[in-house]
């Protein structure tokens, strides 16, 4: 530091003694030719804004940029001309939440990937393409791939980085050869994504036989970088983060989390004594996720380089020469083409045809980046692809957009992993593992076979094939088969009555039709047998009821709510209708109908209210064998036995409050969710009995990668409590 300090203090001093010749021409002569060097860190890096800031507003020019990781997403924005203001802006409207936590907004899946990821709500997938394989990264990088392309795209035809407006390299970590890479020419999407790939979040760049990941690995400040592109003088912004106490307790992530810290921080102190001039910005009450206090941090890095005022101002322009520097930066910007073509690289012909065909709304007018987006993230949605990236090409003199595409390389077939645990029993916890694995293209392109396993406290095994009338087609059909056995307890209040052993083997075919992304109608048939068989209870009084069931349903399902696990606005709901011609115990044949309708909507962005309504019938129907709704614990008024309500027919009114007090890491989680909620209904028991049961809950909803986890108790009416946990859907 005192040595870097010295340098400085003798390059200023000949500087001043420079600028005292009288000669504009030879002071412009000799004036250094600055390299800016912003290292990497995270959300500690928008700290570099306000240095950007400082230096323009005291009219430093920067002829060079020179930044890893973070630092080169600052540099690199600021490369391409935009002012420290438009950086200022374009960081603070990016949903870092999401970026980091990676995934797909859900309503931008398919309706099929919406079904996955509701029936299987955790952040769990691999695949056995190749044998198990998992993805490379916790986080594909689709978020930060659209920002870069968006910075990069008026500049996709540029190919050194010298032709940039400010003359721009950023460093990477080549897994390959175990050295670090130097991007000034190439991509420059390309350069920045693998700056910013952090190893472990974000998948690895692959790109021309290289496997880039973040450089600050090797090189977090890039002195060196900076004076072999032609600095003269270099300005170095470290960022200054809090030591490690001696008496720390440390997890195992927290372990190599500082691993990887003490190796940064050891090629941190070469690009620190390289410098001419070091602005060391304090950040030790700030973590590299603190994205959320960019005001904060960008404040930070404007007052620490005005604290450097006494050396930096020496290297200030006068207004004549400013103004003829930002002319010469401004005559390099360059602006988007308008496509007249769309080309898809990366995927398979029957794909790359029907995503160009997609894209043709983007030829002809000017580039929306907006709706473009929109349109990646959806296709991005069906589940064939890790991520899509797009820029500007050229093909016999015409400017045309290409998109492309990267293949997820774990699969076909992804498995969606599930966990089940339900505390809500008070005879026993039950627990199971299960999977689902989905194969595409299966046959045709847009069919897909579909398995469902579970084992443990259930056992199962589903299988559905889907297949599209055509390619294009929203019709489709989907023959079925299951065979499955689960438990059955059966309680009164506290008391535990019974259990059954509940099994199907059947299968069915549906005719359907798919609204978009939000919802689907099915005709079908399903027929199964069935057998009730008591397990626990007195085997003399308890029957055992078996036999054929036998269906034809019409279905409307609708899903238009922002998130699979815990929504927080939108709407949902499932609507049947049936027609029994034969089920276990029944004398006759008879109509089923249920719905359930369920609406939220935000109050301020940490919570949200919901209202659902929910109903069943027979129609009056008696004698119609095992009564085919089953209410208690788990599937509505949580105060309640499992199974206790017994009924042909009900309906109840629910209203809730969801508010999120807390913040996961990204690693373990999305966040920690306060759920409250009131139920009253009407159950209908023949003949003609009926009851009004009704229960408040609350509780504590951990939304982890693993699925949603909730802890609370429940009061209900007539001496109805209970305490709960549960591991698997909220709603």
């Amino acid at each position: 530091m005192r040595r870097g300090l010295s340098c400085s203090l003798t390059v200023v001093l000949l500087l001043i003694a420079s600028y005292a010749q009288t000669d504009s021409t030879l002071a412009q002569a000799s004036r250094p030719r600055i390299g800016l060097v912003l290292e990497g860190g995270g959300a500690l890096g928008l700290a570099h804004i306000g240095v950007l800031q400082w230096l323009e507003e005291h009219r430093i020019p920067v002829e060079y940029i020179a930044g890893t990781s973070m630092g080169g997403l600052v540099g690199g924005i600021y490369a391409t001309g935009h002012s420290p203001a438009e950086v200022k802006a374009m960081v603070r409207s990016i949903n870092w939440d999401r970026v980091l936590q990676g995934n797909t907004p859900y309503k931008d899946l398919s309706y099929r990937r919406k079904q996955d990821a509701f029936e299987y709500p955790n952040s769990l997938e691999f695949g056995v393409r190749k044998g198990l394989q998992f993805p490379e990264g916790f986080n594909s990088g689709q978020d930060v791939v659209m920002i870069l392309d968006r910075i990069s795209l008026p500049y996709s035809d540029v190919s050194d980085f010298n032709d940039l407006p400010i003359p721009f390299a950023c460093v990477a970590t080549d897994l390959v050869t175990s050295q670090k890479f130097v991007f000034r020419k190439g991509s420059l999407s390309v350069a920045l994504r693998s700056t910013m790939s952090l190893p472990g979040i974000f998948s690895p760049v692959r790109w021309n036989g290289h496997i880039f990941t973040d450089g600050g690995l090797l090189d977090n400040l890039p002195v060196d970088v900076a004076k072999e592109m032609g600095a003269t003088l270099t300005i170095a912004v470290h960022l200054e983060t809090a030591k490690l106490e001696p008496d720390a307790s440390l997890s195992s992530f927290g372990v190599l989390g500082r691993s990887i810290s003490t190796v940064v921080a050891a090629n941190e102190m070469l690009g620190i004594e390289q410098a001419d001039i070091l602005v060391a910005v304090p950040l030790q009450k700030y973590d590299s996720l603190d994205y959320s206090k960019s005001e904060e941090l960008i404040k930070l890095g404007y007052q620490a380089t005005q604290q450097k005022a006494a050396v930096l101002n020496a290297l200030s322009v006068d207004e004549a020469t400013w103004q003829s520097y930002l002319a010469r930066r401004q005559a390099r910007q360059r602006a988007t083409p308008t496509p007249q073509f769309a080309e898809v690289t990366g995927t398979e012909p029957k794909v790359t045809d029907a995503i160009e065909n997609d894209l043709q709304s983007n030829v002809g007018k000017p580039l929306n980046t907006d709706a473009l987006e929109k349109q990646l993230s959806e296709i991005k949605g069906e589940g064939r692809f890790t991520s899509l990236s797009y820029q500007i090409t050229e093909n016999e003199g015409k400017p045309g957009l290409l998109v492309t595409a990267a293949e997820k390389p774990y699969s076909p077939p992804t498995v969606d992993p599930l966990i089940l645990l339900d505390g809500t029993n008070l005879n026993g916890v039950y627990f199971s593992l299960g999977a689902r694995v989905t194969f595409l293209d299966f046959g045709a392109y847009r069919a897909e076979l579909r398995n469902d396993f579970v084992i443990g406290s259930q056992y199962g095994i589903a299988s559905q094939y889907y297949r599209p009338l055509s390619a294009t087609s929203q019709w489709f059909i989907a023959p079925n088969g299951f065979a499955n056995y689960q438990l059955f307890p059966i309680y009164n209040q506290n008391t535990f009555l019974a259990e059954y052993r509940k099994s199907s083997v059947g299968g069915g075919l549906d005719l359907g039709y798919e609204f978009g992304r939000v919802a689907q109608m099915t005709i079908g048939y399903t027929a199964a047998y069935q057998k009730f068989i008591p397990k626990i209870g007195n085997s003399e009084l308890l029957p055992t009821v078996s036999g054929r069931y036998g269906a034809t349903n019409w279905r409307f399902t609708l899903n238009d709510v922002d998130n699979p696990v815990i929504p927080r606005e939108g709407q949902a709901g499932t609507f049947n209708v049936s027609w029994l011609d034969s089920n276990p115990g029944a004398s006759h044949s008879f109509p089923l109908a249920e719905g359930q309708l369920l609406k939220l909507f935000r109050i301020g962005m940490p919570a949200s209210a919901y209202f659902s309504a929910a109903g069943g019938t027979s129609f009056g129907n008696e004698r119609i064998g095992v009564p085919p709704f089953a209410l208690g614990a788990s599937n509505y008024f949580s105060a309640y036995g499992q199974n206790e309500l017994l009924t042909n027919q009900y309906y109840l009114l629910r209203t809730g409050y969801l508010r999120k007090v807390l913040k996961l890491p990204v690693l373990l989680g999305e966040g920690v969710y306060f759920n409250g909620l009131f139920e009253v209904g009407k159950v209908f028991a023949p003949p003609f009995k009926s009851q009004v049961p009704g229960d408040m809950s609350a509780s504590i909803v951990i939304n982890t990668i693993f699925g949603p986890l909730s802890i609370g108790g429940a009061v209900g009416n007539a001496g109805h409590r209970r305490v709960f946990f549960k591991l698997g859907r909220l709603f």
